[in-house]
């Protein structure tokens, strides 16, 4: 049978630390990279965190709103187009009016007077 008294003496031993001189600094330093790596994960994590939820935003809108999406881009297109065509339909009826012709030969005559009246401007000057 072993020997209490040494057993005793060994677990004491093995209970106690030892004690070094830099054990100070040593703990000092080790608590110092601790927190620095848990500042990291903690920007790394909360980082990942905002892409998977930008990405589940994504997905969600992308999967819940495309068919209502598609049918308002189509509902504006028809809208635009129609509005459109009246505009056209507007500026027919004004150029046919009374002779389309006439319209643009006011319109010639204008530019024709503007570009008269800006040479004799340069002139002057």
């Amino acid at each position: 049978m072993a020997d209490l008294d040494f057993e005793t003496q060994l677990s004491r031993l093995y209970g106690q630390a030892p004690v070094f001189r830099d054990a100070e600094l040593f703990t000092q330093q080790v608590t110092g990279k601790l927190d620095r790596g848990w500042a990291l994960r903690r920007v790394l994590i909360g980082a990942t965190g905002v892409v998977a939820g930008v990405a589940a935003a994504v997905q969600l809108v992308g999967a819940r709103f495309a068919s209502e999406f598609s049918q308002m881009s189509q509902d504006s297109a028809h809208q635009l187009y129609a509005s459109l065509d009246k505009v056209v339909d507007r500026y027919d009826q004004l150029f046919t009016l009374g002779g389309g012709e006439t319209l643009w030969l006011g319109v010639a005559l204008v530019v024709l007077a503007l570009g008269f009246a800006v040479t004799r401007l340069v002139d002057e000057v």
